[in-house]
């Protein structure tokens, strides 16, 4: 069987029984029941420690992607750890205020803010607005004047860069709906220089979402800093850049290969430390994905004409990953087995496309037995829905032999 450490490092088999940290996962089952969104604290320790000792030397604000997880333990976690937060709506906004993120370390991003959004935003006095086109710009100046209210702006700019990603979660190229045109960027900032309330003082960018090579990065990143270059031969000083996430995980160790955090540190310390200005980040898969599995109960196996399906208690509902993006999560049982057979995992959704794997090799399984998906940390839950009224499954934190 493949090592399953390679996608958390606190999973392993003890009597043939998985666990995660100190607790099985059997009995976790035993008290909250099937599919259950399982998530190690400290692996999500361990990597917020690696990024920050990544970034050591130029010490970024660190903003976690509530996008990717909203669980309230997991926004706690950052909370403890004094991460800033990056929100994409008012109720992500207020989740991250209840639960203990500090105000000034919150960035508003996403392109569709509504009117009472940026009311919100205005009112409880956030570290900043990313802005992504004029037209949002002029709704953030007359809400401001309304209510003679300052605000940080950073401009979001569309380096027209392909992030060599799923074309679904691709955000820097110019057909994509992100962002300002450097063109567009520049003339921005002259036009409203002088403005009393609008301090655009910042540049974002963020190109994509699980993008595992580093060149894309690279292109845009050097765009980015000639556009900086180019604004302070125009005597525009920028204070901030916030260079988004996008940093890619593994969901198949024996194919997917990602760059090093490390050398991602250092193109970006390469690319800005010599300019000053503060760095903001903005990870999420990268801080939760490895951490979650779904626990899921095996409904039945049904023998096909040529192949066998494994129908499991989860569905896209929970898990829309596989069905969006045709990606593929790692699986293995709850408890192991040495008899080996290829199955499709199946949900139980009326959809064809409720599939997470075809002709998976797992050890014999049968009804009731538990098998887990890996790496679903980071848009699992978030992007979940009751479609076909399955309802939600339902979410636990691991830390040591502690279950909350």
């Amino acid at each position: 069987m493949e090592n399953i450490s390679n996608y958390n490092k606190y999973l392993s088999y003890e009597s043939g029984r998985l666990k995660i940290e100190k607790i099985f996962l059997d009995d976790i089952v035993m008290q909250h029941g099937t599919p259950t969104f399982c998530y190690s604290v400290n692996q999500i320790k361990d990597n917020l420690n690696n990024l920050k000792k990544s970034f050591s030397k130029i010490k970024p604000l660190i903003c976690y992607a509530m996008k990717a997880n909203f669980n309230k333990g997991i926004i706690k976690i950052m909370s403890k750890n004094n991460l800033g937060i990056d929100v994409v709506s008012k109720g992500e906004l207020k989740q991250s205020m209840k639960y203990g993120i500090v105000n000034k370390k919150i960035v508003f991003s996403g392109v569709g803010k509504t009117d009472e959004e940026i009311n919100f935003a205005l009112k409880n006095n956030i570290k900043q607005i990313n802005v992504e086109s004029e037209e949002e710009l002029k709704e953030v100046g007359n809400q401001a004047v309304s209510l003679k209210s300052e605000i940080n702006i950073s401009l979001r700019v569309n380096p027209n860069v392909d992030a060599q990603t799923h074309p679904k979660i691709s955000t820097g190229r110019s057909e994509d709906k992100f962002g300002i045109s450097e063109d567009k960027v520049v003339k921005i900032f002259e036009y409203y220089k002088d403005n009393k309330y609008l301090n655009i003082n910042g540049l974002s960018i963020h190109i994509g979402s699980q993008i595992c090579k580093i060149e894309p990065f690279r292109k845009a990143f050097k765009k980015i800093r000639n556009l900086i270059l180019l604004l302070r031969k125009k005597n525009i000083f920028i204070d901030s850049l916030d260079i988004g996430g996008g940093i890619g995980i593994i969901y198949e160790a024996q194919k997917d290969k990602v760059f090093k955090i490390s050398d991602y540190a250092l193109l970006v310390e390469d690319n800005f430390a010599d300019l000053g200005i503060e760095i903001i980040i903005e990870p999420g898969r990268f801080l939760v994905g490895a951490s979650g599995v779904l626990i899921s109960k095996v409904i039945r196996i049904k023998k096909g004409r040529n192949k066998d399906f494994l129908i499991v208690d989860a569905g896209m509902n929970n898990l829309l990953r596989p069905s969006l993006y045709s990606s593929k999560h790692s699986i293995f049982p709850v408890k192991s087995g040495n008899k080996k057979i290829k199955y499709d995992v199946v949900g139980p959704i009326c959809e064809t496309s409720d599939i997470f794997r075809k002709s998976y090799l797992l050890s014999k399984q049968k009804k009731n037995d538990l098998i887990i998906i890996c790496s679903v940390g980071a848009y699992g839950s978030s992007m979940s829905s009751d479609y076909n009224l399955r309802g939600f499954a339902k979410e636990v934190l691991v830390e040591g032999n502690k279950v909350f």
